[in-house]
Parts: structure tokens; sequence; C-alpha cells
């Protein structure tokens, strides 16, 4: 069992559900000024990119947040997974077009090969390895 500061709210987790469709991550969310912020941890599993795209969507409009981070460093990928986690291309479907969103992570777990930039009605994604680069690219505006 994780422990999380009070500041963050746990959204996810397999056993929490009785649902027949688990997903294998762990996510955390919390409301920081600027953004709303998922710290995500586990290891991927096919399907869990659209899972998740749609929580970061369910959290972030019921808080009226425009502005997303995920973290994903502590998201692994198991030794019999085949391609990359899919998540820019969930996020790109499933969120307004009017959010901006970075992800955290290695670029060898991302989809970032077919991210066109500046799609009309698709939300803003961008990828950056250091946290540091990827919060001040979400308050440039």
């Amino acid at each position: 069992m994780r422990l999380y500061l009070h500041s963050y709210t746990w959204l996810w987790h397999s056993s929490s559900s009785l649902n027949a469709e688990f997903m294998n991550l762990v996510v955390a969310s919390r409301h920081d000024d600027l953004h709303m912020r998922f710290d995500v941890e586990g290891r991927w599993q096919n399907g869990d990119a659209l899972k998740l795209a749609y929580m970061v969507k369910a959290a972030a409009a019921r808080l009226r947040q425009d502005n997303v981070l995920i973290d994903l460093r502590r998201v692994a990928t198991p030794p019999e997974a085949e391609g990359k986690f899919l998540i820019c291309d969930r996020l790109r479907r499933a969120l307004a077009p009017k959010t901006r969103v970075v992800l955290v992570a290695a670029p060898e777990l991302v989809d970032t090969e077919c991210v066109p930039a500046g799609l009309p009605q698709c939300p803003d994604i961008a990828l950056f390895g250091g946290e540091r680069d990827a919060l001040d690219w979400l308050s440039a505006e």
C-alpha cells in the first residue's frame, strides 16, 4: 500500500473496483494552483492508456482545469509488452481542444512519432523528460 500526502486524491487502483476491466496502474491526483497533476505508477498493459485518459478527463472537468501534468516516470514496461504506451493518441481522443497536457516520461515509452503539433480540435500535448521544463511549458501561454 502506498501512502500519499493529504493533498493527493487516490483516483484508481485495480483492487478498488468490482469492474471486470481492471487498470494495472495506480493513479494519484492533486490540484495545484495552475494545473491538475496526476502521478501514475505500475506496469502498463494494453488498454491502460484509454482508461487513464478518461480518468484525466473526468478529474480535470470536475475541477474545471485546462492544464494537466501527467507524471509517467514510475510507469514500467512489462517484459512481454510490445509497442509503446499510447497515451498521446488516447488523450487527443478524450480531452477537449482547449486542454494543455504535459507528459513527464521517458521518450521511449510514449507514442510521440505520430503527434503532429497544433492540430485543430485537439488538445496540445508535450513530452518532457524533466518536471521543471514541463512546468515551464505548461505555464507559458
